[in-house]
């Protein structure tokens, strides 16, 4: 018996018989790639990426949408370091590799669920008549081929897909994915931090210096951080929902240490919120903030007085601070980018109305409403507004929008635009009346307060902001909201008194 036991124990195992057979030509691939540099490099390296963010999925389905909201903030920066190994080039593969994975994982969870999915809870319905039109208007010819429209679907229409994974997951993976945020926020913005005191690295000034689709990132003199993501605004949108977050899960921890803990982390990304120079961003971070205040009250009373409580600063700021004017910001020299940066940003919070961009945003809006959009009413495609559009077809000429809202207007017909705020409306009440109904200092209390507080914050910045493109942002939106539309049926299908 011990003869054949010591025999068993000594035979290789399967795994370890194909290990070469899978090593060998994937070394010798690497190889090869490496010494013929240039486009080959580029797939290979991809070709890795996308295996490293599909092979969770072959655990479960949470943990492969862990292993993309791991990698969609630094997508960025992934995207700007290839160019330590490779010329500039305008087209940017990187982009596909989490829609495949997206697709491919809406492709497991219809093989286990079926097409029930696609109308299972209050919101799915019409949530999938939303996706049914932007995938219709991938066909529109008025924005100048199948090409921009597919563009448009990579921003637009992938991350609708993570609603019916919301529908899917479980309150403790939400709120482990919302944790998650808070860390990598930080994390993301000790990397902005750099930038802003020390510069861009040479490999991001080259992309800087080359890329022709990116003319926000200039302030005054200086250029503002982009930390590890595609562009400042994406940084802004990530760490304002972390803040907020932070401070959700700060309010209602159990004890002293975990509360600090938390109170200092939103504290940390407010503060880096300042840097981002996005003022729509901190405008959503002070809703969320009354929001999440209010919330706390338990009676209206009680929510009046900390309404009051809460605005009190915020006028006596507005009142007695004086707004830094354009000649203050464009005194501050070229070396000096924190103190460029923050005036920015103080000028446009503190003087909204006043901001020279937000005249021209209200000057842009005007022509499309007037001038554009009658003569379009059923949209011109779902790429006529993306990058896409300025790259494929030059005989667009539409001035920067900087609204999602009206941006889906403009693509895809008022119609379009009016069902995906309604569905934001109805995911709000949703979230509002589940938290009322949750028993008090409860997990799921927790949670519907910080998806309570965020929804409104979606809401604002879908009107001033493009939220629901942003790569790392507008898929964990579309999660949040397909939770809440499961969440709420759920709830409502227990028996009383469970």
């Amino acid at each position: 018996m011990s003869s054949q036991v010591l025999i068993q124990e000594t035979k290789p195992r399967g795994p370890l018989k194909l290990w070469p057979i899978v090593t060998l030509p994937l070394s010798a691939l690497a190889v090869w790639a490496v010494n013929a540099g240039g486009e080959a490099l580029r797939w290979l390296g991809l070709g890795a990426l996308a295996w490293s963010l599909a092979l969770p999925l072959l655990v479960s389905l949470e943990a492969g949408l862990f292993a993309m909201m791991l990698f969609e903030p630094v997508r960025g920066f992934i995207r700007r370091a290839q160019y330590l190994f490779l010329p500039y080039s305008q087209t940017d593969p990187i982009h596909l590799v989490t829609p495949l994975i997206t697709l491919l994982a809406l492709a497991m969870l219809l093989q286990r669920r079926g097409l029930r999915i696609f109308r299972e809870t209050p919101l799915a319905g019409l949530v999938s008549i939303l996706g049914l039109i932007y995938f219709l208007e991938i066909f529109n010819p008025l924005q100048g081929g199948l090409t921009v429209g597919l563009s448009g679907a990579l921003f637009t229409l992938v991350p609708v897909v993570w609603f019916y994974f919301g529908q899917t997951v479980k309150p403790a993976f939400l709120e482990t994915a919302l944790r998650l945020m808070v860390v990598l926020g930080v994390i993301t913005s000790l990397y902005g931090l750099y930038q802003l005191a020390f510069g861009f690295p040479s490999f991001e000034q080259y992309w800087i210096d080359n890329t022709e689709f990116y003319n926000s990132i200039s302030v005054g003199k200086v250029q503002r951080a982009l930390a590890t993501y595609s562009s400042a605004e994406e940084w802004g949108r990530y760490i304002e929902i972390g803040a907020l977050v932070a401070l959700g899960f700060g309010s209602t921890a159990s004890s002293q240490l975990r509360r600090a803990a938390w109170f200092v982390c939103g504290a940390a990304l407010t503060l880096m919120l300042l840097f981002t120079g996005q003022r729509t961003a901190i405008f959503g971070l002070i809703l969320g903030v009354f929001v999440l205040v209010l919330m706390g009250a338990k009676t209206w009373r009680g929510a009046v007085a900390r309404l009051l409580l809460a605005v009190s600063p915020v006028m006596l700021i507005a009142v007695l601070v004086k707004a830094p004017t354009n000649d203050d910001m464009l005194s501050h020299g070229s070396d000096d980018t924190m103190g460029t940066v923050l005036s920015h940003t103080a000028r446009g919070t503190l003087r909204p109305a006043q901001e020279d961009s937000f005249q021209e945003r209200l000057k842009n809006w005007t022509f499309l409403v007037t001038e554009y959009i009658p003569y379009h009413p059923l949209g011109i495609g779902l790429g006529g507004t993306s990058v896409g559009a300025w790259r494929f077809n030059n005989e667009l000429e539409l001035p920067p929008i900087d609204s999602y809202f009206i941006s889906t207007v403009i693509t895809c017909g008022l119609p379009a635009a009016l069902l995906f705020m309604w569905i934001l409306l109805r995911a709000t009440l949703m979230s509002w009346r589940m938290f009322r109904e949750a028993e008090a200092s409860s997990p799921e209390a927790r949670v519907w307060r910080i998806a309570t507080t965020l929804m409104p914050v979606l809401i604002l910045n879908s009107f001033f902001g493009n939220t629901f493109t942003l790569y790392s942002v507008a898929p964990v939106g579309w999660l949040l909201i397909g939770w809440i539309s499961a969440e709420t049926l759920r709830q409502a299908s227990e028996p009383v008194g469970q």
